[in-house]
């Protein structure tokens, strides 16, 4: 059964009287000097560290708005934990399309769901010839971030990253990954080897489009006197045929294990005939995809060891993901969970205009589990399910062309989840119990447990909760032994401060907030540095 635990709703004052959810998305402040929260309850000593998160933050630019959510400009947080107290301080990105719009008072480069027009100021000649050129590529870094030894990143679908110090969060410099591998655009979802190793995917476009796995190596260590850049030893290490070079797959995120990498080839598709001429269209991204239900998803099995893409081919019927939750190894199994959608609502659903007319965002997506069996050969598989994990009721049958199709099973009943995070640095590709998400309405942090089906919450009414991020305690022996993390938009009236909330992560219990007095808006993604 699910098991719904709230927090003392008695810190509000019953008058307050709620206000409008577009408020999650009005343009905020940074706040470059630090600041200290108010902390009601008790944080545990032994957090120590620093919770970076990262999203939009500025939504207009002069008369310019922009038209998506995924396209407001990138603002920095960072909530400094240490001996039960938190320090929150932000600051914006200052990349190329960020001071390029602040110093034209105006949007110069294209986005997610956002336009930009040409320089009003050039001749009508050049800008009638800009229609012509590549729209330039984004660096408007506001979805998450990639550590790389001890350099810091942030980052978005884009092969541009920018560097970042991360004590001050101020900007250092750019880096464009198209100088060292082939690729047009790349995820903001890196995985991490034991080694350091970075792995991340990134899709080139042409005659054959590929989805590639980038690798970049474990730094070189300090003393050694070497002054490279890991991220100048960046390589493919293999290259997955698009099954259509002028619709190629749109994806946000994989799966990784320790001898495999698995890649979704969904029916989510990107039409490369109007990304080039979108200029000319008056197109922007999202105007250039389409999802094709009728169509099959496709999982692709990459060997981790040398790159090699393993024969057999894994279909399912179409959904969409943005998040995978985890992958891992069983008895001759790979085992994937992600989030999957129906179809792709929840994009449409995310345009600024929607949004400002109080719509909540809404998330559709469940917790599936797709079950791929490690065959050698077909020839002699027989047409039984091909799935024998006993705690598993996800189907995958041998098809008379030879593939193999997969069905899923749902691993929580009743509740709908989006931005899932598992305690990562232990159970990253390993089999695991636990993932923590938000709800489908975006108000509530769910703590799902795959192996009883069953789910907690926590929520507080009129409060919007942000990805739950989980800190394991030092020594933890069980994999919820930690607490999770959420910064929290409170809408309860007028003069409620945004705060971050502290939880037991076994229990689900509220140990903390700390409420900050900062503008704190709704974000995407973040990491835990510990100290």
């Amino acid at each position: 059964m699910s098991k719904i635990i709230k927090n003392d709703v008695s810190l509000h004052s019953k008058e307050d009287k709620p206000i409008s959810v577009a408020n999650l998305y009005k343009s905020s402040e940074e706040t470059p000097t630090r600041v200290e929260s108010k902390v009601i309850g008790t944080i545990p000593d032994w957090i120590s560290g620093d919770l970076f998160r990262n999203g939009p933050g500025k939504f207009e630019v002069g008369d310019d708005e922009v038209g998506h959510l995924f396209d407001g400009f990138a603002l920095m947080h960072k909530f400094e934990i240490a001996k039960g107290k938190v320090f929150y301080s932000s600051r914006y990105l200052r990349g190329e399309g960020y001071t390029k719009a602040m110093a034209q008072n105006r949007i110069v480069i294209s986005g997610f769901g956002t336009s930009a027009l040409p320089d009003p100021c050039k001749s009508i000649f050049s800008r009638f010839f800009s229609y012509f050129q590549p729209p330039p590529v984004s660096d408007n870094c506001n979805v998450n971030y990639m550590q790389v030894g001890e350099d810091f990143y942030a980052l978005t679908e884009s092969p541009r990253f920018v560097k970042v110090d991360p004590e001050v969060l101020e900007t250092e410099h750019q880096h464009d990954i198209r100088k060292y591998v082939a690729v047009h655009v790349a995820t903001a979802h890196p995985h991490y080897g034991d080694d350091q190793t970075v792995y991340n995917m990134g899709s080139s476009y042409g005659g054959q489009s590929f989805y590639n796995i980038i690798k970049i190596p474990p730094p070189i260590p300090a003393y050694s006197g070497s002054t490279t850049d890991p991220l100048e030893k960046a390589s493919v290490l293999c290259k997955i045929p698009a099954s259509s070079s002028l619709h190629p797959s749109y994806f946000h995120s994989f799966a990784i294990t320790p001898n495999y990498i698995v890649f979704l080839e969904q029916p989510l598709t990107i039409n490369i005939f109007k990304i080039l001429f979108a200029r000319i269209l008056g197109q922007n991204f999202a105007g250039c995809i389409n999802y094709t239900p009728s169509s099959l998803a496709k999982f692709h099995v990459i060997r981790l060891e040398d790159g090699a893409i393993l024969p057999q081919k894994f279909t399912a019927d179409a959904f969409f993901c943005f998040h995978h939750i985890n992958a891992f190894e069983d008895d001759g199994h790979l085992v994937v969970d992600l989030c999957a959608y129906d179809d792709i609502k929840v994009i449409f659903g995310t345009y600024m205009d929607v949004l400002k007319r109080g719509n909540a965002p809404v998330t559709n997506a469940l917790a599936k589990r797709f079950v791929l069996p490690m065959v050698d050969g077909t020839d002699e598989l027989s047409k039984e399910n091909l799935v024998s994990l006993d705690y598993c009721e996800a189907s995958a049958y041998l098809l008379d062309d030879g593939s193999i199709h997969c069905t899923p099973e749902t691993l929580c009943f009743g509740q709908k989840v989006e931005l899932p995070r598992i305690n990562y640095e232990q159970y990253n590709g390993q089999k695991y119990r636990y993932f923590y998400s938000i709800s489908g309405d975006v108000q509530k942090i769910v703590k799902v447990d795959t192996v009883k089906k069953s789910f907690k919450l926590w929520e507080d009414p009129s409060c919007y909760p942000s990805e739950p991020v989980f800190v394991p305690r030092p020594g933890a022996e069980e994999e919820d032994d930690g607490v999770v993390l959420s910064s929290v938009i409170d809408l309860k009236g007028t003069g409620r401060p945004p705060f971050l909330v502290v939880l037991d992560a076994k229990t689900f219990e509220e140990l903390a907030r700390a409420e900050i007095p900062a503008d704190v808006p709704f974000g995407i993604h973040g990491i835990f540095i510990p100290k």
